[in-house]
């Protein structure tokens, strides 16, 4: 989504998602919790060497998101939100329910968002929803890659009222009865977007999102679905258009 931002901000734009890729993978990238936790922590002490005034450490992604706190003033406290929002990642364990699935998704979403649109100066109407909304979009179209590592971020009770669990998800059996959990899930998320979002950042996010659930939508709710995953349409054109 920088991209569509103006081109003096992309520079900034791409540390803040830089340094959230490289938190999000924590839970893909390594074999035990300790090793996670490790992992975050090394994250962690860098920001904090950052807003303590210390030299920055030689890093491709720390040097230059040193450079963007430094130039938009960025807060602290997103960045804290973020590292120990994927400490939940480390604990593998399902969201109890919807409300907890949304919980994360915001936790794990607007903070990044909030800091893109301090770099941006753009208005920040709408801007929990889009970035909820967005966040359980792509949890959705996670689930087949998520299902292989044998994870699972649908709620446990959604597929409990199925008589499904993410036991038989990992081992791809009956998975026809997650439609219903998607489902919910998806009909939460577009009920979110509706609220409108201000121009830039956040109404690109709320767009995207949209463009996607729409798929699931004409989908049947089948997350693995190559119709779900196939990109939108004219997807670059119509995002330039929304921003």
């Amino acid at each position: 989504m920088g991209l569509f931002a103006p081109a003096d901000r992309r520079d900034a734009l791409w540390a803040l998602y830089a340094f959230n890729h490289e938190v999000a993978k924590t839970r893909e990238v390594v074999t035990e919790t300790r090793l996670g936790l490790i992992r975050l922590q090394w994250w962690k002490d860098a920001v904090a060497g950052i807003f303590n005034g210390q030299t920055p450490l030689k890093h491709q992604v720390v040097e230059p998101l040193a450079e963007a706190i430094a130039r938009y003033n960025l807060p602290r406290e997103p960045f804290e939100t973020l590292m120990y929002a994927r400490e939940f990642d480390l604990e593998d364990r399902l969201p109890a329910d919807l409300a907890g699935m949304a919980a994360y998704a915001e936790f794990t979403s607007l903070p990044l968002l909030k800091l893109a649109l301090a770099v941006t100066g753009e208005g920040d109407a709408g801007a929990k929803e889009a970035a909820t909304g967005y966040a359980l979009a792509g949890l959705l179209r996670a689930v087949p890659a998520h299902a292989a590592q044998r994870r699972c971020y649908l709620p446990e009770k959604l597929l409990q009222q199925e008589g499904m669990d993410q036991y038989k998800l990992y081992d791809r059996k009956e998975v026809d009865k997650i439609k219903p959990a998607v489902k919910a899930v998806a009909t939460f998320a577009s009920g979110l977007l509706e609220k409108p979002a201000a121009k830039g950042q956040a109404a690109l996010m709320r767009h995207m999102a949209q463009m996607y659930l729409k798929r699931l939508e004409t989908a049947g709710y089948d997350v693995f679905s190559s119709t779900f995953h196939a990109p939108p349409p004219l997807m670059a054109l119509r995002l330039w258009w929304n921003s």
